[in-house]
């Protein structure tokens, strides 16, 4: 149960490489596998004919009870699993199937999780219906939150380490010398999103809104809608421009060519008001058109990646290139912490001087190559070994449970 078929780059590479990862360790043979997709279609050969494909809607109470209620065990498998960041709807759809599982006597187990601060209502939920399922999270912090709701698990990592595109690259390269790259310039990546539109919420009083004004650009799916307001547009236009102007100066400073990459299809529209402010040579492909094998090709491609997507950082340091984030997100601060390079290389969305702090990350970026390619491929290494112990544990946890 995850946030798959809406062409998340994250959240698709993340459950590919759990099913195979499961598939290998359990036997093929051992265990059927079901994937939850808001799409079919959008998972189209992401996975080995064994696994099924169930589909679900945004309006999930119903499809979540009947998927449930017909297999043995579930793994949540959503990064954000218990983090109110993007929706708070999320959180409820997760503490739902772990209910329903604890209600009908049946395992659950949450896998490569993140747990931010809760509290309120939502705190009290996963407290209550979570109560039985186990947690095995991607940080320290996500523990001490999980330790604070009264809940258990222990420390693990990612799914989306294992994850392997050797197609996806050989059609990237050719996808970028096709857009005018010469093979030789460096590679500078972008990826954006709109930090200031988050969480998602469900509103009546807004679809019936939008529905008369046939005003549709704040809707999210159905009843579900972006955050809103002058003072978030204001901030997302300092954002745009801080992003755009420090691409400019790399790409100037350095001849790079400049690959824009949406790694969620919401982030189209956010690549295409970039785009226009870009100067240099460069391309742009979003998740709309292209599968997470084709994203994670461009990914690592990449000689120098500027991101405030988490799983563009995640899937790019398989080529343990230079990494300089800009957040809101609390999982890209802690893979940046955790590779030790939040000090010179993290910025807040919100900074007053972003423009100058990302230019000059990625001027000490480009002089600490080395060292940070070091860094990065130690911890690679680190969060390979989870993910094996990972699904070790899985299959000890799983034969307890039978």
């Amino acid at each position: 149960m995850g946030y798959n078929g809406a062409r998340n780059t994250g959240a698709d590479a993340r459950v590919v490489a759990l099913t195979q990862q499961l598939e290998q360790t359990l036997g093929a043979d051992k265990a059927e596998l079901t994937v939850m997709t808001l799409d079919t279609e959008n998972v189209d050969g992401y996975f080995t004919g064994a696994v099924r494909l169930l589909h679900f809607s945004s309006v999930f109470i119903i499809s979540l009870l009947r998927a449930c209620s017909s297999h043995h065990a579930a793994i949540l498998c959503e990064g954000s699993t218990l983090t109110p960041t993007f929706a708070e709807a999320l959180c409820v759809f997760f503490c739902e199937a772990a209910g329903i599982m604890r209600k009908q006597e049946k395992p659950c187990i949450a896998y490569g999780s993140e747990v931010g601060k809760l509290n309120g209502w939502l705190a009290k939920l996963s407290s209550d219906l979570c109560r039985d399922t186990y947690f095995m999270v991607r940080t320290e912090e996500s523990l001490h939150n999980l330790q604070q709701l009264g809940l258990k698990g222990h420390v693990g990592t990612d799914t989306a380490w294992t994850f392997q595109s050797s197609e996806g690259e050989a059609w990237a390269m050719q996808q970028l010398k096709a857009a005018g790259w010469d093979g030789k310039q460096p590679l500078m990546g972008v990826a954006p999103l709109n930090p200031f539109c988050w969480p998602v919420r469900p509103s009546l009083w807004r679809w019936l809104k939008a529905l008369i004004t046939r005003d549709f650009s704040q809707q999210y799916d159905k009843i579900y809608f972006f955050s809103d307001s002058s003072t978030r547009r204001q901030q997302f236009e300092r954002y745009l421009q801080a992003m755009a102007a420090a691409t400019n100066h790399y790409s100037s400073e350095h001849q790079a060519f400049v690959v824009i990459l949406g790694m969620e299809k919401l982030d189209a529209s956010v690549c295409e008001l970039l785009e226009q402010r870009v100067e240099a040579p460069h391309a742009m492909f979003t998740s709309k058109t292209c599968d997470v094998f084709k994203m994670t090709g461009l990914l690592r491609q990449l000689n120098i990646l500027l991101t405030s997507r988490y799983h563009a950082s995640v899937l790019s340091m398989e080529r343990a290139i230079p990494i300089v984030a800009v957040s809101i997100d609390a999982r890209l601060n802690g893979i940046m912490n955790e590779v030790e390079l939040a000090k010179h290389y993290l910025h807040k969305a919100t900074d007053d001087h972003l423009e100058e702090r990302i230019v000059a990350s990625l001027q000490m970026a480009g002089e600490h190559e080395k060292e940070i390619g070091d860094k990065i491929r130690q911890h690679i290494t680190i969060y390979k070994n989870k993910t094996e112990a990972m699904s070790q544990y899985f299959v000890k946890w799983l034969k307890e449970q039978f």
